[in-house]
């Protein structure tokens, strides 16, 4: 999974804020999704993701189906696709939203 080329990424207290910059879109998540975020720029696939997030939370059974839900979303809005898809290249989201 990488992150769309119109994606940036600001973290906050509360977790971050998600600007898509070509449709000016603007999503906020919390901790978590903040983690989920920072472990796809981390270059992490889906299970590897639901296992580092069971870690945390505690071997949560509820974990894996978040995670999903959470990177359906994500692509459900364009914020990312996958590695052999439309971007070849591991890109960072994170950056200044001006």
């Amino acid at each position: 999974m990488v992150f769309n080329e119109h994606v940036k990424i600001r973290e906050e207290k509360f977790g971050a804020v998600i600007f898509e910059t070509l449709s000016e879109k603007i999503f906020i998540t919390n901790e978590t999704g903040l983690k989920i975020l920072q472990l796809i720029e981390q270059g992490k696939d889906l299970p590897q993701i639901v296992d580092e997030l069971k870690k945390i939370y505690i071997d949560n059974p509820q974990a894996e189906k978040d995670v999903t839900d959470f990177i359906g979303c994500l692509k459900g809005n364009n914020l990312i696709g996958s590695k052999l898809g439309e971007e070849n290249e591991h890109r960072s989201a994170y950056g200044k939203i001006t």
